[in-house]
């Protein structure tokens, strides 16, 4: 998908999908507590939303992101190779630096849970920017971080585990000196 397509491609399965279910732009905007002005430009393809946005967006018109996108899986891609698995860069525009998922689920449509191995360089940390209805469990492979639970942080060390809520505001941050590995699954799928 090139830069150009981007927005159109958003903002056509947007107006694909409110129009499936029935709603107006005003309806729509209010369900998401924003301007229908802005409704119409990101289904015009003039603006891209933001990540939490298009949560916001896909989960009022009662869809995931998967199939939100179009995206489908191979049902039978039961066992994947660490070669194989997707791997996707966090940048500052998804909350973080130095911090890359390799999905273990395939992302696609219905899933009910999302799994990743997150990897953080040294110094490199997330700040989730959607929160959700869920649960969130993860495991500490290797290294060392901070975890910041709804404003408490906790130092974590290799073979720490942790659950929360995941309408929790959450971050982490390598403060070692070498790379950590989280095993990180929560519910539903979301990112």
């Amino acid at each position: 998908m090139t830069k150009e397509s981007a927005p159109l491609k958003v903002g056509v399965r947007l107006r694909h999908a409110r129009l499936l279910k029935g709603m107006r732009m005003k309806d729509l905007a209010t369900a998401v507590d924003c301007d229908e002005s802005m409704i119409s430009k990101i289904e015009s393809g003039k603006v891209l939303p933001s990540i939490p946005m298009l949560n916001k967006l896909v989960h009022a018109l009662d869809r995931d992101m998967a199939s939100f996108f179009g995206l489908r899986i191979d049902e039978h891609m039961l066992v994947q190779k660490p070669e194989e698995r997707l791997k996707v860069f966090v940048d500052a525009l998804r909350g973080g630096t130095g911090v890359t998922y390799e999905r273990l689920v395939p992302v696609g449509a219905g899933n009910l849970l999302e799994a990743n191995v997150h990897v953080v360089a040294p110094g490199g940390e997330k700040i989730d920017l959607i929160t959700h209805q869920g649960e969130a469990v993860g495991y500490l492979v290797c290294g060392e971080i901070e975890l910041t639970i709804d404003d408490t942080t906790y130092r974590m060390s290799a073979g720490d585990s942790f659950f929360f809520k995941a309408y929790l505001t959450n971050s982490y941050r390598n403060v070692g000196d070498v790379e950590a590995r989280i095993i990180w699954v929560n519910t539903p799928q979301v990112h």
